[in-house]
């Protein structure tokens, strides 16, 4: 595993979240702006045995989160609208803990993953994500 797809060091002042949840649904929600990279993650995850909502903005994310109340949410950092950092900000700042975060990149390098682990971000996944890496996190249920 490398370091860019390793579990989050909290920030200052936050503890580290894992993602223990009963067995009963567990809710996600996707966010990126690719339609395809949407209906690709969720068809795999759905398949495992999630429940799965996606949205390719910022603004129908918070929606989404706020209608749908899932235990975690997938951000691209990449977003048109409002940057993933920003949004990951304002889904901290409204659910706390209770959400767990994870940042989807297409961008390299050290810099990129401290920004997201300043956002409020728990886990960082570098793009291309491979079925193997995903599975890391949200292993099969079924």
């Amino acid at each position: 595993m490398d370091a860019i797809d390793a579990p989050a060091q909290p920030a200052p002042g936050n503890k580290p979240r894992r993602w223990a949840v009963s067995k009963e649904d567990i809710r996600v929600v996707l966010v990126d702006d690719d339609i395809d990279t949407c209906e690709a993650l969720s068809e795999l995850l759905t398949f495992d045995g999630y429940s799965v909502r996606f949205a390719t903005t910022a603004e129908d994310a918070i929606t989404a989160v706020d209608e749908y109340q899932p235990v975690c949410a997938l951000v691209d950092l990449g977003l048109p609208d409002l940057d993933g950092c920003e949004l990951s900000r304002r889904l901290r700042a409204r659910y706390g803990a209770d959400l767990v975060l994870i940042a989807v990149t297409g961008r390299e390098g050290r810099e990129e993953h401290d920004l997201a682990m300043a956002s409020g971000i728990d886990h960082v996944l570098s793009k291309p994500l491979s079925v193997e890496r995903l599975r890391r996190f949200f292993p099969p249920r079924v």
